[in-house]
């Protein structure tokens, strides 16, 4: 049985272990944690896949109120962001369960960050041994943001283990050339430009490989023009397809510095103090992620995860003002800021003649590493809580009474995790006059769980179907005949 634990592989495997059980904690939980605007906006293509026909190059949601390019409503819900493979497999898990079931889109964000674990363990192996791969692996599995963001309902799940497939299995072609690793290769890059192409920051470390294997940069070999080229059309296909539904694309030119925040001090305080140093790897993880990157790899090694790591720095410089604003952003890096931080900290752990007696740098080592561990948990324990658990209720009561072909109006501020509780298209803001809502697009029932002025106004001109201290359902198509259209004026 010893001999057993002798192998590394079966350390891996309670890795991989402990790295699932921690990502089922609140598996559970309905779409009203933290980021759920944007977790309901993928979980409701998957829903309308399932309730109304799959179509993988017709995505919907449930949002009619046209966050596009365009200033524009959007009342064929139309959702064009990244080609729904996500979404298309949770979709076909829906098929087999039986029904919608947010859990099952979880699950399968696990599944794919466990592989991601597999490669972020294959390729620190391949760069710097063994012990560092299980440390970057154990990192991966852990730390308490990665499995947070783990077990959401997004994109960046697939997004990291294809792109750490495409990085993987590029590498490994570039030096052997062979027609498996080809299609291996091709396979995830192909998946990781279609899923975003943030992919990118990826392959710039793989520049350095092909100048190893080539001994020059140009000209450019015909085989890597039959890999890239190819690769990339169904992403090009994507995009030029996605032009036909200006509607359906969310404006996305404020991420790369839509506030004039990149390389200002408080772009760098936002990154490293409060993301490095607060959420992702905590005060000690970030020093021991600071000495790795520093740390000159041995004559045996080589630079690539250290240029992993740059090119992460400029991924975060390129999209300044949404790598600030969306903490699931840096989800991308955390293969690269692992496998640095596992480095630094075997380095520090296995001493060297520059530092100070190995008596001294281990337990350091081992105290930093239990310390950014021990520091984040409390910063991401609160990512979990239901902010609003009121607009679930709510919305659990209108999928209960209203018609399954309502268009709702669920305003929460743009936020379109109450709209998909009440498992309606509708308007998760009050974007136009009630009446051009109603007439123009179909709107006939109006959810609050606030009793504004607009709210109060509706009640009083239309038929109150709920009415509790939480929330109110009201019927936009039966007027109050008593109502004053002349003094009582829509706020």
């Amino acid at each position: 049985m010893f001999k057993i634990f002798k192998k590394p592989t079966s350390y891996l495997i309670l890795i991989l272990i402990l790295a699932f059980f921690l990502r089922l904690y609140k598996i559970d939980n309905p779409i009203a944690d933290w980021h759920s605007w944007r977790q309901a906006d993928t979980a409701a293509v998957s829903r309308n896949f399932f309730k109304y026909g799959y179509n993988p190059f017709i995505p919907r949601y449930d949002d009619m109120s046209g966050v596009a390019q365009l200033p524009i409503p959007n009342p064929n819900t139309y959702r064009f962001v990244e080609f729904p493979i996500y979404n298309s497999i949770v979709y076909f898990g829906y098929l087999i369960t039986g029904g919608v079931d947010e859990k099952i889109a979880r699950l399968v964000s696990i599944l794919f960050s466990l592989g991601s674990l597999v490669f972020v363990y294959l390729i620190t192996k391949r760069y710097f041994g063994v012990k560092t791969a299980l440390i970057a692996a154990l990192l991966y599995g852990i730390l308490p943001y990665n499995v947070y963001f783990s077990r959401v309902i997004l994109p960046e799940p697939i997004l990291v283990f294809f792109s750490l497939g495409m990085f993987y299995f590029l590498d490994l072609w570039i030096r052997n050339n062979k027609l498996h690793l080809y299609i291996l290769a091709f396979i995830f890059t192909a998946c990781a430009f279609l899923t975003k192409p943030t992919a990118v920051f990826y392959l710039m470390p793989l520049v350095y490989v092909y100048y190893q294997k080539e001994k020059k940069f140009w000209p450019i070999p015909k085989r890597y023009f039959l890999m890239f080229l190819p690769a990339i059309f169904p992403f090009i296909g994507w995009r030029v397809w996605m032009l036909q539904f200006p509607e359906g694309i969310p404006a996305s030119n404020w991420l790369y510095n839509g506030n004039g925040i990149r390389f200002k001090p408080v772009f760098w305080k936002w990154i490293i103090q409060d993301r490095f140093g607060r959420e992702i790897l905590g005060i000690t993880g970030t020093v021991l992620f600071f000495i790795g990157l520093i740390k000159k790899p041995r004559i045996d090694q080589s630079w690539v995860l250290h240029l992993l790591a740059f090119s992460s720095l400029l991924y975060l410089i390129t999209f300044a003002t949404g790598n600030v604003q969306h903490d699931y952003y840096q989800y991308l890096i955390i293969p690269a800021l692992v496998m640095i931080t596992a480095y630094g900290f075997v380095n520090l752990l296995e001493g060297d003649r520059n530092y100070i007696p190995r008596l001294i740098t281990i337990p350091i080592a081992l105290l930093f590493l239990f310390l950014s561990i021990y520091f984040t948990y409390p910063e991401v324990k609160g990512l979990y809580q239901i902010n609003n658990p009121v607009i679930v209720e709510a919305g659990k009561k209108a999928d209960q009474i209203l018609p399954k072909d309502a268009v709702v109006i669920a305003p929460y501020n743009g936020d379109t995790s109450f709209l998909y509780q009440t498992n309606r298209k509708g308007w998760p803001v009050v974007g136009f006059p009630i009446d051009v809502l109603k007439n123009k697009y179909g709107a006939n029932y109006y959810i609050s769980t606030t009793k504004d002025s607009k709210t109060n106004w509706l009640m009083r001109k239309y038929t109150v179907m709920i009415d509790t201290p939480k929330y109110v359902i009201v019927d936009l198509t039966r007027e109050n005949p008593k109502f004053d259209k002349s003094k009582d004026l829509e706020p």
